[in-house]
């Protein structure tokens, strides 16, 4: 079964979602829901569910998708002049 997040990074995510500014309210158990009225954030994007199973609606995987491959992948690359790769925090 798909899930939103991984378990162990469900605060992670509810933090990451603070922090662009959504208002995220918790629901019984593991679940929540979160809520912006930005408009620079697409309109589907507006209301997030996260249900104690950790599945939910179709912005709350998209935006899922998004924070995991944030946490996965390094600050910054960049390529130096001989090819070598180099991060840069």
């Amino acid at each position: 079964m798909k899930t939103v997040v991984k378990t162990k990074n469900l605060r992670a995510f509810q933090i990451w979602l603070e922090k662009l500014g959504y208002e995220v309210k918790k629901l019984k158990f593991k679940g929540f829901t979160a809520r912006i009225s930005d408009r620079g954030i697409k309109k589907k994007h507006h209301y997030v569910l996260v249900t104690d199973g950790l599945n939910g609606n179709p912005a709350a995987f998209e935006l899922g998708k998004e924070f995991e491959e944030h946490l996965s992948s390094p600050d910054i690359t960049l390529r130096a002049k001989h090819g070598r790769v180099t991060n840069v925090a």
